[in-house]
């Protein structure tokens, strides 16, 4: 049983909690907020722009609190730290408790900027423990599968690839932070660096990259276009980007053409994950379970195996900063430019 410490009561606390309360080898040991009526289970003001935001009363009887999160990292009782909280303070949480020992599972982004990232890489791979970013579109399972089946070779090589990632905006989220552009890095680092991700999972690094943007209610970037060009003409198009006004719905969804296939996701229109091949439809059988899940069940698995974490790695995840802020150089420059090493 892997014991957990928390830190972040907010929308992916919430969820990280609630997967954490099912699952078979992991126990909530500890959390962390500087809410006092979070700590004492009042979730109520818990957010969200992706499904309910109805939260009620939690019985934390059991589980230590602490409203300093430094508290939380450095009891003895936790062997896994959740860190959960704004980005811009990702850096400082996660190198300190690399430093106590602990494994660390990160939320998504790995850090406001490169510098901050790679502070944390660097501090990851000096560390015995284990370490991992939730860049859950990896696992999550027609984005997993689209991928095993494109790297199986069956289908030829990638021709083209669409990936649409948008929402309104997050408005529910303690103290407003996400619409505070310098510390959530606006939609453009927060919600469209899971396709940069996924783009650079499937694809590697491109030759050259161009971006556009228009800024929005968090007074950054939350709309971009973005495109990465590889050797033999194969383009990526990714558009991401919360500016879009409520009641709109979160949407994710991506067209994906090989030399002998199409993949076709997309979530609004309700229809299942598709391979179109050989004048045929697929449905391919998907893995159950979200990418939220999946990923922590993954880790904690890596933890109680002994296994270096290999599907998200502290170089991969900062090579999705790396990508953003080619994106950022390219907006700047007004055109396009090559990937920052």
């Amino acid at each position: 049983m892997v014991k957990v410490g928390l830190i972040g009561i907010g929308f992916m606390g919430f969820t990280h909690y609630q997967i954490y309360k099912k699952h078979p080898n992991a126990k909530i040991v500890a959390l962390a907020d500087y809410n006092a009526k979070k700590l004492e289970g009042d979730w109520s003001s818990i957010g969200g722009n992706i499904g309910s935001s109805e939260r009620g009363k939690e019985d934390l009887t059991g589980i230590k609190t602490y409203q300093n999160p430094l508290d939380l990292i450095n009891d003895p009782d936790v062997e896994l730290v959740d860190i959960c909280m704004p980005t811009d303070l990702h850096a400082e949480l996660a190198i300190a408790a690399l430093k106590a020992g602990k494994h660390v599972f990160l939320e998504k982004p790995m850090a406001r900027t490169g510098k901050q990232a790679d502070a944390i890489a660097q501090a990851a791979a000096k560390s015995k423990k284990y370490f991992m970013v939730g860049h859950c579109i990896r696992f999550w399972p027609e984005y997993q599968v689209t991928y095993e089946m494109i790297k199986s070779g069956k289908y030829g090589k990638v021709s083209e690839i669409f990936l649409r990632r948008v929402a309104n905006p997050p408005l529910q989220s303690d103290k407003n932070w996400f619409m505070n552009e310098k510390r959530s890095g606006g939609g453009m680092l927060d919600l469209h660096i899971h396709d940069v991700d996924f783009a650079l999972y499937l694809m590697g690094k491109p030759k050259k990259v161009w971006a556009w943007a228009a800024k929005g209610p968090s007074k950054g970037f939350d709309a971009v276009h973005a495109g990465y060009e590889y050797p033999g003409g194969v383009h990526v198009n990714i558009i991401g980007g919360w500016a879009y006004h409520a009641p709109f719905p979160f949407n994710m969804e991506f067209c994906i053409r090989t030399e002998k296939a199409t993949f076709l996701y997309d979530m609004a229109s309700g229809k299942p994950f598709t391979v179109y091949t050989d004048g045929k439809e697929i449905s391919p059988k998907l893995p159950t379970g979200t990418g939220w899940g999946r990923e922590l069940d993954y880790f904690i698995n890596c933890i109680q195996k002994k296994t270096k974490p290999m599907i998200v790695t502290a170089k991969s995840s900062l090579d999705s900063i790396k990508m953003y802020e080619t994106e950022l150089a390219s907006i700047k420059a007004g055109k396009a430019v090559a990937p920052i090493k």
